[in-house]
């Protein structure tokens, strides 16, 4: 399998965007999986976080270095080390002596109406250095771009291929080293091993939760074969009597749980089974629009959910992003002007749904 090792940074604001990252390289290593290429999909979370003789920062820079592809991601902030690790990909870029000089430096900003100094002062140094950089509004349009250079790459043949296979070697190691004796010596035991069913445990663990909010239910598919198996899961599930001509198999496996991202994967029939689940971003907004008894947008009514305030625009209209540690399955809000009675409801928040608001005189 060809290992291609690429680094992701990005400053702290964007960590759900590099978690949305790692489940797209995921699916893309699973799309490759028959070409034999491996992307190694590596951020500072990846490195120990104890104290060292050395700076660990150093650590990550000298990954970096040796790296064949780096990734930086940049919104409003520029990050505390990101543009050091910037510096580094690209003096090892520069200093890079072979026919394909690495490591390949890609760099996207998430657009911004009010893009900070800090923000703009750093395009102006990109600039200067004769290095083309990328826009992206959403995550399905930085999937595309980054799935587009990737796809790019690997057509190049030069930073991605395919691992050669001497295919000839291979044969004859396998007769001479491992076929004989196996077939001499454990033939009766691989019969009887291939005759036994299996069971696989998928368990479940939730980084970054929220506190007072863990997560409680999901459902996990099995799909092997024509066989497809569904499974209520809370913490863990076993999936029994798996057949044995699937032992060593790739299975497909999809996690599902309302406010969880979906995990769409493929795994080897194993004992046990670890899926990392992450929430998206479902709870995070209410917005809606508040009127009057005669369907009359009403301005400058004030919104207010737990600590977190918004004033209704000229249109009535109004929105709230709730910071991750903030969400719940039901956020109480209130609304109020001088002159109308207070409104207040519980409710659950939605990118879809419009909260609709009428205040009485």
């Amino acid at each position: 399998m060809k290992k291609i090792r690429i680094f992701l940074a990005s400053s702290a604001e964007l960590d759900q965007d590099k978690l949305q990252v790692e489940l797209f390289i995921s699916r893309k290593n699973k799309d490759w999986h028959d070409k034999r290429i491996f992307l190694e999909l590596t951020t500072w979370k990846d490195f120990i976080s104890s104290m060292t003789v050395d700076r660990t920062q150093n650590e990550y820079n000298r990954y970096i270095r040796t790296s064949e592809i780096a990734i930086f991601l940049f919104h409003t902030k520029l990050g505390r080390y990101t543009k050091e690790e910037f510096d580094h990909a690209h003096q090892a870029y520069l200093a890079c002596r072979g026919k394909i000089k690495k490591p390949r430096i890609y760099t996207y900003f998430k657009t911004d109406p009010d893009e900070t100094i800090e923000i703009k002062e750093f395009r102006k140094y990109i600039d200067s250095l004769d290095h083309f950089y990328d826009t992206y509004e959403n995550m399905d349009e930085l999937f595309v771009k980054i799935n587009r250079q990737l796809d790019k790459l690997e057509n190049e043949g030069l930073v991605i291929k395919p691992e050669s296979i001497d295919l000839s070697k291979i044969i004859k190691y396998a007769v001479y080293y491992f076929l004989l004796p196996l077939l001499v010596l454990g033939g009766a035991i691989m019969t009887y091993y291939y005759f036994q069913p299996a069971n696989m445990t998928v368990k479940v663990s939730e980084s970054n939760s929220v506190p007072g909010f863990p997560f409680r239910q999901g459902k996990v598919t099995l799909t092997y074969g024509d066989k497809t198996e569904n499974l209520e899961i809370k913490d863990e599930v076993i999936f029994k009597q798996i057949p044995s001509k699937y032992k060593h198999k790739l299975l497909k496996l999809i996690f599902e749980a309302n406010g969880f991202v979906r995990i769409d994967t493929m795994v080897s029939t194993s004992d046990l089974v670890e899926l990392n689940i992450h929430r998206d971003n479902s709870l995070a907004v209410i917005f809606g629009v508040v009127r009057d008894e005669n369907n009359i947008p009403l301005k400058d009514v004030v919104i207010n959910v737990k600590d977190m305030i918004a004033k209704t625009d000229g249109n009535g209209k109004f929105r709230i992003d709730i910071p991750f540690w903030k969400q719940a399955e039901e956020q109480r809000l209130t609304a109020w002007k001088t002159g109308y009675q207070t409104w207040d409801f519980t409710g659950t928040p939605s990118e879809t749904q419009e909260w609709k608001i009428i205040l009485k005189k």
